[in-house]
């Protein structure tokens, strides 16, 4: 008998790394003959989805959607997306998770992209009733959720890196799986393009990515070389800041902001980029990055969190004049042979190897 299975992601809309990840797994087990369901908030646009990732959700597979007049954050959201999934459970045999980040006794499988209880946020003991901060407090039913009612042992729980496994594992002592997310198919269907003197970076423009090192990087770098700061307008007084903050340093002919820019437009930026910059610090993995080097860029990135496992030592920052130093040396000493090694390590996240590895960690479960 063929088993259905829901997949749940409300903000299939957002077209990001996360939202991709969704639609390898829910493809993938279509393509392995599972009666798909797939939750959303507004209506699945294929159109746009094959524009931005380069592929569609798959035929045999049926979108549902959850409609809400709410848009709500925090401690609401996380009470609107545990009513939500849980009806998304009730409908099919299997749940599969790869939104919330939270292990919730009716999941079957959860990808986490990075715990929400962790010891960034959380103690590993229970001072949460105590606490003086209200998002502790008010999160108390999730802890109660995830740590009392979450039985680990029936749940396959997937992270997105060996960093994020190992947060997991220091706040539950639950050793999990690692499962790397994969780039999108979109970026084969570009033409290479001659490099040129260019930065590029991808990333919503909001205050933790620290886009604000950018324009101090390139105040720091050679006058021929331009930088391209790529994103969706999460946050627009981010935005107003980082305008500001170019011109001040006198770098505004040089720093370039592109918000909302189409993804045709966003890849033949990187086609055309000889190396790609990431400001994040501790991030949790960084598809971004996997795309640039898909793209034939040489990743330079903050040395912690998941992008040590991937990007090179040489290739990684501490400050912002190690970041400018190596970009000033890469420009100078740029030679087509060098979009070979970064193709390479951008390989094996491919959306082969994910659904591969996937449905293998997943078989096992289900035996």
């Amino acid at each position: 008998m063929t088993k259905s299975v829901s997949v749940f992601c409300p903000t299939l809309h957002n077209y990001g790394g996360g939202e991709f990840v969704a639609i390898a797994l829910a493809n993938t087990l279509a393509q392995n003959n599972y009666d798909v369901h797939f939750f959303t908030t507004k209506p699945v646009n294929q159109k746009t989805i094959k524009d931005f990732f380069g592929e569609t959700l798959h035929p045999k597979i049926k979108s549902v959607t959850q409609p809400t007049n709410l848009n709500v954050k925090g401690i609401l959201g996380f009470y609107q997306t545990i009513f939500r999934s849980y009806i998304a459970k009730s409908k099919t045999t299997l749940f599969i998770d790869p939104y919330s980040n939270c292990i919730f006794p009716w999941t079957n499988v959860c990808y986490i992209h990075f715990p929400t209880l962790n010891h960034y946020t959380y103690h590993n003991h229970f001072p949460y009733l105590l606490s003086p901060h209200h998002t502790e407090v008010g999160a108390l039913p999730q802890v109660i959720l995830e740590k009392n009612l979450a039985n680990y042992n029936n749940k396959l729980v997937l992270a997105n890196s060996h960093y994020t496994a190992h947060e997991i594992e220091v706040f539950s002592g639950k050793k999990v799986p690692v499962l790397y997310p994969p780039f999108t198919s979109s970026i084969q269907n570009i033409s290479p393009k001659e490099k040129q003197n260019l930065v590029v970076t991808t990333s919503r423009f909001e205050q933790n990515k620290k886009l604000e090192n950018i324009p101090k990087i390139a105040a720091k770098t050679n006058s021929n070389i331009k930088f391209a700061i790529i994103g969706r307008l999460y946050d627009k007084t981010t935005l107003d800041r980082l305008q500001i903050q170019t011109k001040k340093l006198k770098v505004n002919d040089r720093v370039k902001f592109y918000p909302d820019l189409p993804v045709t437009q966003k890849l033949e930026l990187l086609a055309s980029a000889k190396i790609y910059l990431h400001t994040m610090i501790g991030e949790h993995f960084g598809i971004s990055i996997v795309e640039a080097m898909a793209s034939g860029c040489i990743p330079i990135s903050h040395n912690s969190g998941g992008v040590v496992e991937f990007v090179p030592p040489e290739n990684r920052y501490e400050t912002t004049e190690q970041a400018a130093h190596k970009i000033n040396s890469i420009i100078a000493d740029w030679s087509e042979n060098k979009t070979i090694e970064p193709k390479q390590i951008a390989e094996q996240f491919s959306i082969k190897n994910f659904s591969q590895k996937f449905m293998e960690l997943f078989s096992k479960y289900e035996t």
